[in-house]
Parts: C-alpha cells; sequence; structure tokens
C-alpha cells in the first residue's frame, strides 16, 4: 500500500503528505510535523494517532490524527504544523483533507506558509470553505489553494498548518483529521 501511494506521488497525481498510517513523527514526505502553542503558555495543542472506527470513510485508513486544543484564555493559539520539504505546488489547485469534530461546530484555520523565511503564513477559515463548519461526521475539505493569497512562489512550499485562536473564537475542543493532500 505504501508503495502504491509512493508511485502514484512520483507519476504527478495527488501529493499525499499525510495519511497517519506510519507512526512517529514524520509525514509521507519525510518532513518532521509536531503540535505548537503560544510561548506563554496560554493555549495547549496534543496529536494523538486514533485507530479508526469507520475505515470505509477514512479511505481504509486505519489511522487518523487526534488534534485535541485548549485557547480558552485570551491570547491563546495552538495548533498542528507538518514540514512539506520545499514542495512545488505549481501545477496543483486543491489542498483536500477530511475531518471530523467530536461535538461540531470546531473553528480552526488551514495555513500554507511559502519559503522558511517568509514573515507569514495565509490562513483560511474552515466555515469559509465547509458552509456549515465542522460536523460530527467525515467531511472532505477541498480547499483551491489560490486562496492562499500572500503565497507568491507556488514552487517552495514548506509548512501546512491547522491553527486554533482564541482571537477568532476555538475555545476548548477536538478534531479527527486524515488524508492531507494536495491535487491536481
Amino acid at each position: 500500500n505504501h508503495n502504491i501511494r509512493r508511485i502514484r506521488h512520483h507519476y504527478g497525481q495527488d501529493i499525499i503528505v499525510d495519511n497517519f498510517e506510519k507512526p512517529g513523527n514524520k509525514n509521507l514526505l519525510g518532513g518532521d510535523f509536531g503540535a505548537f502553542a503560544d510561548q506563554d503558555s496560554l493555549g495547549y495543542c496534543y496529536l494523538f494517532f486514533v485507530e479508526n472506527k469507520e475505515v470505509a470513510k477514512t479511505g481504509n485508513n486505519k489511522y487518523s490524527l487526534f488534534i485535541q486544543w485548549d485557547t480558552a484564555k485570551k491570547g491563546a493559539y495552538s495548533g498542528y504544523w507538518t514540514d512539506l520539504k520545499h514542495l512545488n505546488l505549481e501545477d496543483f489547485n486543491y489542498l483536500s483533507f477530511i475531518v471530523k469534530g467530536t461535538k461540531g461546530g470546531e473553528k480552526f484555520k488551514v495555513g500554507l506558509r511559502g519559503k522558511k523565511d517568509a514573515a507569514y503564513e495565509s490562513k483560511i477559515m474552515i466555515t469559509d470553505i465547509l458552509s456549515k463548519g465542522v460536523t460530527t461526521a467525515w467531511e472532505k475539505v477541498i480547499i483551491p489553494i489560490k486562496q492562499f493569497t500572500s503565497i507568491q512562489d507556488w514552487k517552495d512550499i514548506n509548512i501546512l498548518s491547522i491553527n486554533f485562536e482564541n482571537t477568532f473564537g476555538s475555545g476548548k475542543g477536538s478534531i479527527i483529521i486524515d488524508n492531507i493532500s494536495f491535487e491536481k
């Protein structure tokens, strides 16, 4: 199964960033991933690999990534990041992943950062993509990458992130994500 994914990646179909089937702290591109939080310890984020109960809805993936956070305090932020290792996305049109909330209504932004020394990353609110927001059922999220408007050079994309912030009401919560990919 892993070899099939590598072949698809090589021949220019989807680029699968991670399907969380491989334990450890590397994505399928060989990049690190992890959690981050504000330096004042107001917020936190924890990552867990969880076994899927609905394998048919996750493309037969046995595991997904469970992200739990707390950004209830003023000034708090946290999230998940993964290193895309200078990915060239100039021939790609969409970022996709599947997500489900543990309660529904979870608020987060999806971010992409270009060059490693880029001053900031472009972020998109999940409710701008899923009109009803996150629910407790698996849903596929498809974001046209051109919506990440601050990126000028699509040949050098380095970080993908999921961001939780007190400023836009993320509060406390948890989501499960899987199948992070770039599609043509």
